[in-house]
Order: structure tokens, then sequence, then C-alpha cells
């Protein structure tokens, strides 16, 4: 999908937990950044919420159902995603029903245990070391 590099584009990411504390992860299937791992998410379409986007999101991308369980963070620092300048709200959220699946967008999937790292595309290191800070704060 091509953007417009002037415009601002709002996105949602899902950093979906466990009760083991892990965290589910996707090998991205298309570029920027293919074949590296990242959290679900993607583009805010008119006429729904954020949080309406970021459920749909893990629903077309994992195929898994998910509630919402807070905010992580805001995420707009310039040059964060090479095709122009992008707003991520990053949620927790939990799996409600379902079974991670492959699709186009996610070419793989698993979980990343506490602790573990991983090469991540975009600014999604970032985003994980927040939601760990987040969790080790509790």
């Amino acid at each position: 999908m091509g953007h417009d590099p002037d415009r601002v584009v709002l996105t949602v990411d899902a950093v979906i937990t466990d009760h083991a504390g892990r965290v589910l992860l996707m090998e991205r299937g298309t570029d920027p950044f293919r074949g590296t791992w990242v959290f679900p998410g993607g583009l805010v379409d008119p006429g729904e919420t954020v949080e309406q986007a970021c459920i749909r999101e893990v629903r077309e991308e994992l195929g898994l159902e998910v509630k919402l369980t807070g905010l992580i963070g805001i995420y707009s620092e310039p040059g964060r995603d090479p095709r122009g300048s992008f707003v991520s709200i990053a949620y927790r959220a939990e799996v409600v029903s379902g079974t991670p699946t492959v699709t186009s967008e996610a070419r793989a999937h698993r979980w990343l245990e506490p602790g573990e790292e991983v090469p991540m595309g975009f600014d999604h290191a970032r985003i994980l070391a927040d939601h760990r800070a987040q969790m080790r704060a509790w």
C-alpha cells in the first residue's frame, strides 16, 4: 500500500500476552521489514476507533479474538517506518479465543519468553521494552 509521505498515518499494535508472561510475535510477510518479528497491527480505518482497529488487525493477521487490557504507549518518532510518518498506539491484549494462524501478513508466529530477545522490525523492540518495564513496575 502506498502512503503519502506528507501525511501522518495512524496505526495500532497489539502486544498479546499470556499467563506465563510471554508475548506473541508474528514474522512479517510483507515489506518493509519482511521476515522480521513484529507485533500484529496496522492502519486505523475511517469510522473505527483505535481499539476496534487493534482488535480487527489481530483477527485479520493471526485469526485470534483478543480483548485489550491496557495502553502501553504512543510511538511517533520520525523514521520509525521507512514508508513515511506513522504514529502508532500500542495496546496490551489477551487472547479470548482462537489459535494463531499463518496468513499472507504473518508467515509464522511464536511466543517470546520473558527476557528473551529477537531481532524485531520497526521500533517494536522499544515497544517490547516499554511493555516489560511496565510489567516489572506492577
